[in-house]
């Protein structure tokens, strides 16, 4: 009779620690409360809201949408690379990556100059207070994620960057494109629902 040995499960550990995914938990926490805030709002006053995100150019949402989305798939696609050891094709990636977090600050500065041209500031509705707020801590966001990616891309050029750091670069720009999907269904299209 044989005895079968069991291997013991692999276990992978998870990406980055406990302080990242705490600190991740946070930001999408007060980045929640701003959405139950908006949408109690939203409630209260459909049809004024309706009006005032009919001003929007939802075409510019949509382009930093795939853009985000863009951005975050060459992200994954730079922890894979370096994953495998292909350090020049991972810093090739986070090179796209910050190209598309750059467009996407591009566009949303164009959105913001066509917005206040046309007399739409923070303070001139309830809607227009969110959509500043939302919209600009969502921009700050990808200012520190670009940072992240810059430090990620400069390590890749080192070669001293730890996969840790990799995952949790990519897992904040993960983030941020998280973020701006919410952002851009309840103020872009669910105000109009």
């Amino acid at each position: 009779m044989t005895a079968h040995v069991q291997a013991a499960p692999s276990r992978r550990p998870v990406p980055v620690d406990l302080g990242f995914w705490c600190f991740v938990l946070g930001d999408m926490s007060v980045f929640a409360m701003f959405f139950g805030a908006y949408l109690w709002e939203l409630g209260e006053d459909r049809p004024g809201f309706a009006a005032e995100a009919a001003h929007l150019v939802v075409a510019l949402g949509l382009i930093n949408t795939m853009v985000l989305l863009a951005s975050s798939y060459v992200v994954a696609r730079a922890v894979a690379a370096q994953r495998r050891g292909d350090d020049a094709r991972a810093r090739q990636l986070v090179g796209w990556a910050l190209a598309g977090g750059a467009l996407f600050a591009t566009v949303k500065l164009v959105e913001y100059t066509l917005e206040i041209s046309n007399g739409h500031a923070i303070t001139s509705s309830t809607f227009f207070g969110y959509y500043f707020v939302l919209t600009g801590l969502h921009l700050m966001h990808v200012a520190i994620g670009s940072i992240l990616l810059v430090s990620w891309r400069w390590g890749l050029a080192q070669g001293r960057v730890s996969m840790r750091w990799a995952e949790a670069a990519a897992g904040y720009w993960h983030m941020v494109d998280l973020l701006w999907l919410v952002i851009f269904s309840i103020l872009y299209i669910g105000t109009h629902a």
